[in-house]
């Protein structure tokens, strides 16, 4: 059988012609046909001409090439890059802890990176992740539909224990001193109205303005960076301002933290909360900075934070100018806005008031927007009876409904005022403005959780599924965070998206042999390999050497 030898003489390469035979002795043995010499006496493409001559010799004529036939065509960008950062948080070896902690006999790590992969491309339920999965390319073997449901539970399990790893890797990866928190809640509404005691499931205020339907509480806290530092999860019907002390238990106990700034709005504002931060409470060792409810504040301290007269004008960098932001955070749009404040101590706290003639603008326009709907519902007073908010209007008799001119002219005083309290010692009214002003960013990551990483819908009814899922979900934010603070990446969430959706790679054939066909690369593609220090896959790319350049070890 005769084959092309190559061989290394003094750092040169000879390519030559050989023949293998049995001799009489039954011993294989090689004999030279033909020297070729050389390789350096060849290029490239005198060594394609004599191939195909070879070929010829054998085959004949070719004429036309033989087609190039597409088997199939699969994604690669997001198993490449959701892989790439599970090893980075070192999530992946975590998995696999776990899978011997509770003895599986299947990987917990193939089945979270398909619903990652999924979650960051085009959300589904786990049925459709499963029934899809072929769509990617690197995720090994095929993931069986209960493997996905008992990740969820095991992830339910261990979800503290995979917040405290992510805020120690990030702690690692960003190497950098905490000293501002941003806290908040939402919820997250199912298409049901069935409610089981006890069940996280439950029906309360919803944040979409659903009524009617059952829902879960979902708490957020993160940084100055927004790199989350961890979460909850509470029954639907749970008050808000009540997660406050469990938030500052999980600063205090579950990661070591010493002295913090917390900011929060004024949902998480009442007595209780303030008194976490007293000399001998939980939170005793952190410092507040939270939205004052100013229409409930005594009179005269209403009358002396309204008074123009009190106020001075100070410059704080605002950092909201381009971004849809919190309430009152959106005076100028400049990085520098004027603002008009002023302070006043009260049961142990600084009231910092501030006016806006946007704000003022804003509130009165809001307000007469009410009016006019209070207007139109007195003239349907039989209707008045199944509404829960009633604005402006007051029952004077049994079902006798009028507009409350009182309140009216009650709230106008409060137009363009906005106040917030902190008991942060040694920083400025300036200071404060400016963190508070940067809770925006705990906003922009309950958008990303809505609309980007859609938590909602979920096809769950069980408190281990709804937290599994819950703990996917905050796992692709997590990555995806770390991924856009990338030096060089610079992209949005939407943009991210777009490219790694245009990393494809099909499987061709001709005539025997399979290769693959990656699809023409973009600089944003490069911009994210590079960051991410992984290496560009060739543009074609044999079946044998692919597992070079995407190998998942589960």
């Amino acid at each position: 059988m005769a084959f092309l030898r190559r061989e290394n003489k003094r750092g040169q390469t000879y390519l030559s012609i050989c023949e293998s035979f049995r001799d009489e002795a039954g011993n294989v043995n090689r004999r030279t046909l033909h020297n070729l010499g050389n390789i350096k006496n060849y290029t490239p493409e005198a060594l394609e001409r004599i191939g195909r001559q070879l070929i010829e010799l054998v085959k004949g004529p070719s004429g036309d090439p033989q087609p190039i036939k597409e088997l199939s065509r699969h994604n690669y960008g997001f198993p490449l890059i959701a892989f790439q950062l599970l090893k980075i948080f070192e999530l992946d070896i975590l998995m696999n802890r776990f899978k011997r902690k509770h003895k599986l006999s299947f990987s917990l790590l193939q089945p979270l990176l398909l619903m990652l992969c999924d979650r960051l491309n085009d959300p589904l339920s786990k049925l459709g992740s499963y029934n899809l999965q072929n769509e990617y390319f690197g995720l090994g073997e095929a993931v069986q539909l209960q493997h996905l449901y008992r990740t969820l539970d095991y992830l339910a399990e261990n979800n503290q224990t995979i917040q405290t790893h992510i805020f120690n890797r990030n702690s690692n990866l960003f190497n950098y001193e905490l000293d501002v928190v941003f806290y908040d809640v939402t919820t997250f509404y199912f298409d049901s109205d069935v409610v089981i005691d006890g069940d996280y499931r439950q029906k309360g205020y919803g944040k979409d303005g659903k009524i009617g339907k059952t829902q879960v509480l979902f708490s957020l806290l993160i940084d100055k960076n927004k790199v989350p530092i961890g979460f909850d999860v509470y029954k639907g019907s749970q008050y808000e301002g009540h997660t406050f002390e469990n938030a500052i238990i999980k600063l205090k106990n579950r990661y070591n933290i010493k002295r913090v700034i917390v900011v929060a709005d004024s949902g998480m504002l009442n007595n209780a909360n303030l008194d976490l931060f007293g000399p001998h409470s939980t939170g005793n060792e952190y410092e507040y900075i939270v939205g004052d409810r100013l229409k409930t504040l005594p009179a005269t301290v209403i009358e002396y934070l309204t008074n123009s007269k009190n106020y001075t004008t100070v410059r704080i960098k605002d950092q909201t100018a381009k971004e849809k932001s919190t309430e009152g955070s959106e005076d100028e749009n400049d990085e520098n806005a004027f603002i008009k404040y002023t302070t006043y101590d009260y049961k142990g706290r600084t009231i910092i008031c501030t006016w806006s003639a946007k704000r003022a603008k804003k509130d009165k326009a809001e307000r007469e927007e009410k009016i006019k709907k209070a207007q139109l519902w007195l003239k349907k007073p039989d209707a008045l009876e199944k509404k829960s908010k009633r604005f402006y209007i007051k029952t004077i008799d049994e079902k006798k409904y009028v507009l409350d001119t009182d309140k009216i002219k009650w709230e106008e005083q409060f137009d363009g005022f906005k106040a917030i309290a902190t008991n942060a010692a040694g920083i400025t009214p300036q200071v404060a403005l400016e963190k508070y002003k940067d809770l925006y960013k705990i906003e922009q990551s309950f958008r990303t959780f809505k609309s980007y990483l859609e938590t909602r819908p979920m096809f769950h009814w069980t408190d281990s599924r709804i937290e599994g899922h819950l703990v996917v979900c905050y796992i692709a934010f997590c990555l995806l965070n770390y991924l856009q603070t990338r030096p060089g990446v610079g992209m949005s969430e939407n943009e991210i998206r777009r490219v790694l959706n245009r990393m494809q790679l099909s499987k061709i054939q001709r005539e025997e042999e399979i290769s693959w066909l990656r699809s023409a690369k973009a600089n944003e593609e490069d911009k994210i390999l590079k960051s991410l220090n992984l290496k560009q896959i060739p543009d074609v790319i044999s079946e044998k050497a692919i597992s070079n350049y995407i190998h998942i070890n589960m």
